[in-house]
């Protein structure tokens, strides 16, 4: 059975990294971006299974890629450092399923691609 694709956007390189080594090992990372403009175009070029996106990212964040894709994307999964639920919940309104803090990635990350993949959302717990 081929393994699901999925797009990883941190403008953060060390972050990135440690994103893709813990999807790795059961997700085929296509591949990543450092913006949210590469990020955006990557993912109407490659049409993954998933995006995983950091929030505060330079040209477009983790939102606006997630506005601007609509309702014909991929599921996305926000990851960020903001914990404040009015955050979380703009992420939820503009179509992100997941939501996973960043101080709990190693955790939370793979269930939350999980369950964005079977269309229900997550949202890390502080």
């Amino acid at each position: 059975m081929a393994r699901l694709r999925i797009i990883v956007a941190d403008d953060n390189p060390a972050f990135l990294r440690e994103l893709t080594s813990l999807l790795a090992p059961e997700f085929d990372v296509v591949a990543t971006a450092a913006n949210g403009r590469s990020a955006l175009d990557l993912i109407r070029r490659y049409k993954p299974d998933l995006v995983v996106l950091d929030l505060g990212m330079p040209l477009l964040n983790g939102i606006e890629v997630t506005r601007e894709l609509a309702k014909h994307s991929p599921p996305v999964v926000i990851c960020s450092v903001e914990t404040d639920p009015e955050v979380v919940e703009a992420a939820q309104r503009a179509g992100a399923l997941a939501y996973v803090f960043k101080v709990r990635i190693e955790k939370d990350l793979i269930l939350a691609v999980k369950s964005a993949l079977q269309g229900k959302p997550f949202a890390s717990s502080s």
